[in-house]
């Protein structure tokens, strides 16, 4: 339980050293924390915590590594937003940290209650971190996401006291019948399948990704799906994929990559589009919890999407003024920036699943499990409307790469987001071209304790 450890006490001491420090000695110091954690993890042993309440193995492990990695791309890539938008106050980075710890202690979760705890530690400093900008489009999406984040956590808390009141027990895995254990199910499902923004209930999406600060929807569009699909990957197969919650995931998934890919069709701001392009992987990625071996798809699908969609997220916030990014602010991005609008075309290509790059694998590994499940319909019906995604990724990159800027003037990329940006296109290509590199990391075995 050491990193989680680490985590805590990172946004714990960078929140008290905000009281004296400078905003950069606060960043610095979250920084250090989160690379302490990275580091750190891959040397854990399996172990569990105090009442079997934790576990953390190989799948938490996989997981809080992805979460941790999202944390420090959105941390490292914000400092040009930040500055431009007046947004150089401590509290962005204490957020962050926290927000992250919360990620961990739902991914290393064994048990509802402390999964429950874990979607608060999460969900609450984000709320905060939506409405920092203090502007009107900011403070609308905060709120929207506090007031939908706060059901949601009603939603799985009520199917908590279900699943308890049939089973007697809060532990994952405990199977029972019934109708109270149907409805408790189905509630738990319904809580995590907001935070993963699987539709129905993915209509917040849109508008708190495009309200929101970019370096924090870079931070929600990538760590919070983590910590989304961690909890539910351990419902999911722990209550198991055959029965009332199987039927319900196999609906959700079908709207979701419906949903998505179509209503990204329509969207003339990017931050909006690649928010219905983050619902449409979602269902993607829970296209893996049918098959016998969920966790290394699951694991590795999270840290492809997360690579992507965080350098796309990343790219926008280096031309975002403050008041999002219609396609305008994109469009002849090539000659403002010839290296964004790279980087731009390497993050798209990944999300489409073109070889030879990060985001193919991910999809072959969760269509290869679907496969194995005898979910045949399902992925005959995700393949197609990949190819919509395609269509509408290859429009965007259209605009940056065919027409005249709108915008006057070079986009102007602080140092060290140049380098963390050259970094991830650089694992974008790398993890597509030599997959095994990481691959053992997560072939961790089975979800369920």
């Amino acid at each position: 339980m050491s990193v989680l450890w680490v985590l805590f006490l990172t946004g714990l001491l960078s929140a008290l050293a905000g009281l004296w420090w400078s905003e950069r000695g606060v960043k610095t110091l979250v920084r250090a924390g989160l690379l302490v954690a990275l580091v750190w993890l891959p040397f854990l042993p399996d172990q569990a915590g105090p009442g079997g309440l934790f576990l953390m193995d190989g799948f938490a492990r996989a997981l809080i590594l992805v979460g941790v990695l999202a944390a420090l791309f959105a941390s490292l890539v914000g400092d040009g937003y930040l500055e431009r938008t007046g947004m150089r106050t401590f509290e962005y980075h204490p957020l962050l940290a926290f927000s992250t710890f919360g990620l961990a202690v739902m991914a290393a979760s064994a048990n509802l209650v402390v999964i429950l705890v874990g979607l608060e530690l999460l969900s609450l400093p984000l709320y905060a971190l939506a409405a920092l900008r203090y502007d009107s489009k900011s403070e609308e999406a905060g709120l929207k996401y506090f007031l939908l984040g706060a059901v949601s956590a009603a939603v799985f808390f009520y199917g908590l006291v279900l699943y308890f009141g049939a089973t007697g027990t809060f532990a994952l895995g405990a199977v029972a019948r019934g109708p109270l254990y149907a409805a408790g199910v189905m509630l738990l499902l319904a809580g995590l399948f907001f935070k993963a923004a699987l539709t129905p209930f993915s209509w917040w999406a849109p508008d708190v990704y495009q309200g929101a600060p970019t370096p924090v929807t870079l931070f929600m569009a990538t760590g919070v799906k983590a910590a989304a699909f961690a909890a539910l990957a351990r419902v999911a197969v722990g209550v198991g994929v055959g029965g009332i919650g199987g039927a319900a995931l196999a609906l959700a998934v079908l709207l979701t990559v419906f949903f998505g890919n179509l209503a990204a069709l329509a969207q003339r701001e990017a931050k909006r589009l690649l928010a219905y392009s983050s619902i449409a992987h979602a269902g993607y990625i829970a296209l893996a919890l049918f098959g016998p071996n969920p966790a290394p798809a699951v694991g590795y699908y999270l840290l492809a999407y997360a690579l992507s969609t965080g350098l796309a997220f990343a790219v926008l916030a280096q031309v975002d003024e403050g008041e999002g990014v219609p396609f305008d602010g994109v469009q002849g991005l090539v000659q403002r920036s010839p290296m964004l609008a790279g980087m731009l075309l390497l993050a798209l290509f990944s999300l489409a699943g073109l070889p030879p790059l990060v985001g193919f694998w991910g999809k072959y590994l969760a269509f290869v499990q679907a496969a194995q499940g005898g979910q045949y319909g399902l992925l005959a019906f995700a393949l197609l409307t990949a190819a919509v995604a395609a269509y509408y990724y290859l429009g965007l990159l259209a605009r940056a790469f065919f027409q005249a800027p709108r915008a006057k003037g070079a986009v102007e990329v602080p140092p060290l987001a140049a380098l963390t940006l050259g970094l991830v296109a650089f694992l974008v290509v790398v993890l597509g071209v030599f997959p095994g590199a990481v691959y053992g990391f997560f072939n961790v075995g089975g979800i369920v304790p």
